[in-house]
């Protein structure tokens, strides 16, 4: 909405002209066959010969030599309001020039003279005045569009209730009769014109980019299908001089103008602003709108059209909804460029597409729409990801390990549930269970102060090194920790699982080994030294929230996490009265299995576990293999 009340207040016309030219360079819908226009020129080298303007006596003598060749019309786009003097100043010769010349002209209707319009900034210039009427007249005016660039001709123009015709409609007339083909009025609507099959809609404020345009008048808009080619044209002085071929004019419009950098006549046109482009005659100009009206009446060409301001909402619309979905559903930035560039260059080959069919879609308004709406797309995804992480941070604050928290932000849509909490799932953990052994003696020697730092001590120690082999520590109870290992990111296949269960191995070894370190600097300050039990086992558990509001704990709970600590606590008798060892390191028979040839085992038989229905292998872990 935004984009297209900027087009409606004309914000975007500019830019999107600039666009229109560089479609128009890029179309290959230009023409093909030779064109039904040839040019006379006067340029420098024959105004230096001749003077300028052209006098009447030498004009005459043109238009006779070109009459000779038997052209189907001939236009001459040079002002003759008055006689043009001889170089000597004889007035009575001059005006006998002038009506000779008028005799030529009104003796063959082949011959168009040329006549200009009042505008703001001049009075205009009136048509001959040895033509009695407007049947051998056309103006020569050309709408120019802010900036200076010719992209729009004209047919008609009016004076009250009195009709003027253009140049160049006159002579596509002239050429056109020999086809049998004549204007009239469209059937569908008679306030636009038809040439043969084709009706030409008059350009109008509100088409394509234009508001506030004088579209005064009968317009249509150029194609210049020639481009940047030249039509072909000839000196003033080798077709005075009979230079030219003998057939170079026949059957063709010739247009008789000036081509010199020294009378101002030059226009910019859509090929200006291609590299070496440069401006147009005014010939030049009339040759190519005699060339495109006689191409559309022979159905070679048809007028270039454009959508209504609904059509281009929908199509801005579109463009805007392809732009919002990429950024909302790419997962990367780099994602989103490439498939970003992908569709600009649909939206390009769309527009060049339809303008090579006579359509000209606007590239600039969807262009604008679709980066607006990703770059708000972008910001709503990124505002509601900074949401989610903070989010996660704070469900998981316990959870200092950075690659956890990585794992845990990469997988966040498999992680989050609709609610924008951790779903409860199914999936399978190892689980460690350590607990102290010593604890209860200690509580009764030690001061509190000095037995919760006694205890921490131990805790910190051993969740570091449950961090450092990539577990999460989900629960304390007094001087015993629950650490699991393929969570909270759930392992997504065997491999996976198998790692879990090596780190939840390597980090029981581990945790028995600082054990023996913190036994030794306890010993060194006096302090009760005490010996750890570990259960480890691997196997299917739910993974979820259990609390309420005011008090969550995001754990794992099922039979596994039973059995782990079931591990823990076997013998735990016969393991306080023995005297050898600071650490003992249980696991079941799916740990050994994931992780076969790793460790060395001890097989201690199978046991019925309490709480349970079946006896299971019971194996210690003596240390690496």
């Amino acid at each position: 909405m935004l984009i297209m009340l900027i087009r409606i207040a004309g914000l975007l016309q500019a830019g999107e002209l600039v666009v229109y030219d560089l479609q128009l360079s890029w179309s290959t819908s230009q023409a093909l066959e030779p064109p039904s226009i040839a040019l006379v020129l006067i340029e420098e080298e024959d105004i230096r010969r001749h003077g300028h303007p052209l006098t009447d006596k030498l004009l005459r003598r043109l238009i006779e030599r070109l009459l000779a060749a038997k052209p189907r019309a001939i236009g001459i786009d040079l002002y003759r309001d008055q006689p043009v003097p001889l170089a000597d100043g004889d007035p009575r010769r001059d005006t006998q020039d002038y009506l000779a010349l008028g005799k030529t002209v009104t003796a063959d209707d082949r011959v168009i003279m040329t006549t200009k319009s009042p505008d703001p900034g001049s009075s205009g210039t009136p048509p001959p005045r040895f033509l009695r009427d407007n049947r051998q007249v056309g103006f020569s005016d050309l709408p120019v569009d802010p900036g200076g660039t010719v992209r729009r001709g004209l047919l008609f123009m009016w004076d009250g209730n009195r009709p003027s015709v253009s140049l160049s409609l006159q002579l596509a007339l002239q050429y056109l009769r020999h086809e049998g083909i004549d204007l009239g009025p469209a059937p569908d609507n008679p306030d636009e014109i038809r040439l043969g099959r084709t009706v030409v809609s008059p350009l109008h404020e509100g088409f394509g980019p234009y508001v506030r345009v004088d579209d005064g008048g009968y317009q249509f808009l150029l194609d210049y299908g020639w481009g940047d080619r030249k039509i072909t044209a000839y000196g003033l002085t080798s077709v005075l001089d009979g230079y030219t071929p003998a057939d170079a004019f026949r059957d063709l419009v010739v247009l008789v103008g000036t081509a010199a950098p020294s009378v101002k006549d030059a226009f910019f046109t859509p090929y200006s602003r291609r590299a070496g482009g440069g401006p147009m005659y005014g010939v030049e100009v009339h040759a190519n709108a005699v060339d495109q009206l006689i191409r559309i009446a022979l159905g070679k060409s048809r007028p270039l059209n454009a959508p209504g301001q609904p059509t281009i909402a929908a199509w801005t619309l579109l463009w805007a909804l392809i732009g919002g979905l990429i950024a909302a559903f790419a997962r990367s930035i780099i994602a989103t460029m490439v498939v970003g560039m992908f569709a600009v260059l649909a939206l390009v080959a769309s527009v060049v597409t339809a303008f090579d069919g006579g359509l000209w879609l606007p590239l600039l308004p969807p262009l604008l729409a679709g980066l607006g709406a990703a770059g708000m797309a972008s910001a709503i995804g990124s505002i509601s990801e900074r949401a989610q992480r903070r989010q996660l941070s704070s469900l998981f604050s316990r959870f200092q390990g950075t690659t956890v928290a990585q794992d845990i932000w990469k997988r966040r849509s498999e992680f989050l549930g609709t609610e924008g909490r951790p779903v409860s799932r199914r999936t399978v953990v190892t689980t460690l269970m350590a607990d102290l052994e010593g604890y209860t003696t200690a509580s009764e020697k030690l001061m509190p102060e000095v037995l919760m730092t006694w205890v921490n001590e131990y805790l910190a120690a051993a969740a570091g090194v449950v961090e450092k082999h990539v577990g999460v520590v989900d629960d304390y109870a007094g001087d015993g920790l629950k650490a699991s290992f393929g969570f909270p990111a759930p392992s997504r296949n065997d491999r996976e699982i198998d790692s879990a269960a090596e780190a939840a191995v390597r980090c029981g070894i581990a945790v028995g080994r600082r054990m023996e370190a913190l036994n030794q600097e306890w010993a060194r300050h006096g302090m009760p030294t005490a010996r750890v039990r570990i259960g480890i086992f691997t196997g299917s558990v739910v993974v979820g929230f259990i609390g309420g509001d005011h008090a969550l704990k995001y754990t794992t709970v099922g039979a596994s996490v039973n059995i782990a600590t079931r591990l823990e606590q076997f013998s735990k008798g016969d393991f306080a009265d023995a005297n050898e060892g600071t650490w003992r390191l249980l696991v079941g028979e799916e740990t050994r299995r994931r992780t076969e040839g790793l460790f060395e085992f001890e097989s201690m038989g199978e046991h019925l576990l309490k709480g349970l229905d079946e006896p299971i292998a019971v194996y210690r872990v003596l240390g690496e293999a």
